[in-house]
């Protein structure tokens, strides 16, 4: 075999432009992969980081009913008691903010757009929710200010509604009887997460409950807590963390559900695994063209030593040598491209981690996607090592046919050949 290896990486290096224009081929197929694996993880991060910072929280306390009910936002299956579970919370040293949701309706009194409103506490709020920071005009609730709300900025907009404005906000109370109140715009939130800019209203807890007339309960009335967990390093560690701390939130607080990030951005992450998908098949096509390459590269290595291997047949080489002296060929092509392309995908990858990539000019093409700033990429060393084995297997597959094609060869007619 030693001899194999020795005639085998000659021959890569003695068509030295053959090998390059092989190796580059593969080197992009391979660093394009790692380097669209890498922003995909960092828009998966950037989405759920802002889904967890303005919309959803970490994970989110209700009562199992309310969940199975939770498209009719139900007022009479609400936490029974919100105080014991800010208690435990606060012994495991989590920020948590009741909240409570409801349909309502907004009004500019010409105008009537249905929202989820949301009655907050508005310092406990601001341990969870970057929406304080977010406010672009005016200001954020205050307790010592009722009758507020904060709106988004988009649904201020489509009302004609700004700082100082009154708004009409009506609802369902808690015995469904419609009522309704004025409110003053107190300010109005831009923020990453397109749901909130779009339909996000704002109240103090007081003022809806107020507005709900909501009967009185241990720790006051609420639909959920919401908990804002610590920072982890990648999104599949905020997932794992998000399902550790729910199942022992359950175990803490029977009758209670803890739904983490996981959950809560479901519908968001099911098109994870497609999206690698994708990338996998940009990766493939490229590997393909470059075992179009290998297989011409190993081709025309053949048909320039046909004589030589006439030679080797009659020193006493087997079939099976020649066929495995022209797999090691390929092989060393694919150690040799996918290398380059792990090396190269990497550099891009630490550029993405470090600098990032800014997608405020593709702001619009965003959609609905709680998208915005600046995308910083994820180390994947799973990503790199597949695409290296990938890489290689690739070059392996390329390099059969035209090994078996020299192994068939008689050494009598290479030997004759001119």
């Amino acid at each position: 075999m030693g001899t194999l290896w020795k005639i085998a990486l000659r021959n890569t290096v003695r068509h030295k432009r053959r090998t390059m224009i092989t190796a580059v081929v593969m080197m992009a197929g391979i660093s394009v992969f790692i380097l669209f694996d890498s922003m995909l993880a960092g828009m998966d991060r950037m989405a759920v980081d802002n889904m967890s910072d303005y919309s959803l929280s970490s994970l989110k306390l209700r009562t199992p009913a309310y969940v199975e009910d939770i498209a009719a936002t139900p007022l009479d299956k609400s936490l029974p008691d919100a105080a014991k579970a800010l208690s435990v919370l606060g012994k495991r040293g989590f920020p948590a903010a009741p909240r409570l949701r409801f349909v309502a309706g907004v009004s500019n009194y010409k105008d009537l757009i249905p929202v989820l409103a949301d009655g907050v506490d508005p310092a406990a709020d601001a341990t969870v929710f970057k929406l304080p920071a977010a406010v672009a005009s005016g200001a954020w609730l205050s307790p010592s200010s009722p009758k507020r709300v904060v709106m988004g900025g988009l649904l201020a907009k489509e009302l004609g509604l700004k700082v100082g404005d009154e708004v009409l906000v009506s609802a369902q109370t808690a015995d469904d009887v419609t009522n309704a109140d004025e409110y003053a715009v107190a300010g109005v939130v831009d923020t990453p997460d397109p749901q909130v800019n779009e339909s996000g209203l704002y109240m103090s807890l007081a003022d809806a409950r107020a507005l709900l007339a909501t009967p009185e309960v241990p720790g006051g009335f609420a639909t959920e807590i919401d908990v804002a967990l610590p920072r982890s390093g990648t999104l599949n560690g905020a997932i794992a963390a998000g399902d550790e701390a729910a199942a022992s939130l359950m175990a803490a607080l029977p009758g209670l559900r803890a739904d983490p990030i996981g959950y809560l951005a479901r519908d968001y992450l099911s098109v994870r695994e497609a999206k690698t998908k994708f990338s996998v098949v940009l990766m493939l096509i490229i590997l393909i063209i470059a075992a179009v390459g290998i297989v011409n590269t190993i081709l025309m290595s053949v048909y320039s030593r046909i004589r030589e291997i006439g030679v080797l047949r009659a020193y006493g080489m087997t079939r099976g040598e020649i066929s495995r002296l022209f797999i090691l060929e390929g092989f060393a092509l694919g150690v040799f491209g996918s290398f380059l392309g792990v090396a190269l995908g990497a550099l891009l990858d630490l550029f993405m981690i470090l600098k990032g990539l800014d997608i405020g000019a593709f702001g619009s093409m965003m959609g609905s996607l709680p998208l915005a700033g600046v995308i910083y990429g994820e180390w994947n060393p799973r990503a790199m090592a597949m695409g290296f084995v990938f890489g290689i297997a690739v070059s392996l597959i390329a390099a059969w046919m035209p090994a078996r094609k020299a192994a068939k060869l008689e050494p009598t007619a290479a030997l004759r050949f001119q």
